[in-house]
């Protein structure tokens, strides 16, 4: 009896269930929902927002909505996320035409200061709203904010490296300096209306900013200083008495 050499047939594995791409009909009623969802966003803020106001807006079902967006939460950051990065990208490009500590810090200032000034309702959103929430910094708009600021630091580490600026500059503390001052300053625009000058406020806070970006300390610090400075008031004190 002839025994076949033939090996075993392959077991056929069960086919794993691909997920379809969204259809063209999919894709436009998600573009609609977060059209309808930036205005109300914008407008009424996190808490002022209600699921309803924006399905009835597109003229669908409030059901409907979370069929694409799971969560309020989930809708805002997809929002957010679809403002972010043209801004970032805008930012990017025109940081890379551009040369030189001065130039580039006065850049990040006015393109920055337009948010406040062209998209108050983004500002107000991120900065006293999302931010402020428990789930921000394990959030991808926490990322987000992080690759926005980047180009604060990428100025100051190419200003070190060109001898613009001294090696021992606190990066972090002038990058707080930079968006925390123009948020207390741009306040006004937020919340009071104010019309401000975009370029007039780039001008003089880059002129802050580097007045003490610049400024090199003395050697030996504090304590040297204040010891030469007794130097000075005794030899004048002598003076004084010959």
């Amino acid at each position: 009896m002839k025994t076949s050499t033939r090996p075993p047939a392959a077991k056929k594995l069960p086919k794993q269930a691909t997920a379809s791409p969204p259809s063209e009909r999919s894709q436009r009623r998600a573009g609609e929902i977060l059209a309808a969802a930036r205005e109300v966003f914008l407008k009424k803020g996190v808490q002022g927002t209600a699921i309803s106001e924006i399905a009835s807006r597109v003229g669908i079902v409030e059901g409907l909505v979370f069929r694409y967006f799971p969560t309020k939460r989930d809708l805002l950051h997809e929002v957010l996320r679809e403002m972010y990065e043209p801004l970032i990208q805008d930012i990017g490009e025109g940081f890379a035409r551009i040369q030189g500590l001065r130039a580039r810090l006065r850049f990040i200032i006015w393109r920055h200061v337009r948010v406040y000034v062209e998209t108050p309702g983004l500002a107000r959103l991120v900065l006293h709203e999302v931010r402020t929430g428990p789930e921000y910094a394990s959030s991808g708009l926490h990322d987000l904010q992080v690759r926005y600021t980047q180009f604060t630091r990428l100025a100051l580490e190419e200003a070190i490296k060109d001898h613009e600026l001294p090696a021992n500059v606190d990066m972090d503390a002038a990058r707080a300096m930079l968006y925390g001052g123009l948020e207390h300053l741009m306040w006004p625009v937020l919340f009071g209306n104010q019309r401000v000058n975009v370029d007039a406020v780039a001008d003089n806070y880059t002129a802050l900013m580097l007045h003490g970006l610049q400024a090199a300390p003395a050697p030996g610090g504090v304590e040297a200083r204040l010891a030469r400075l007794e130097a000075l008031v005794v030899a004048g004190r002598r003076c004084r008495q010959k």
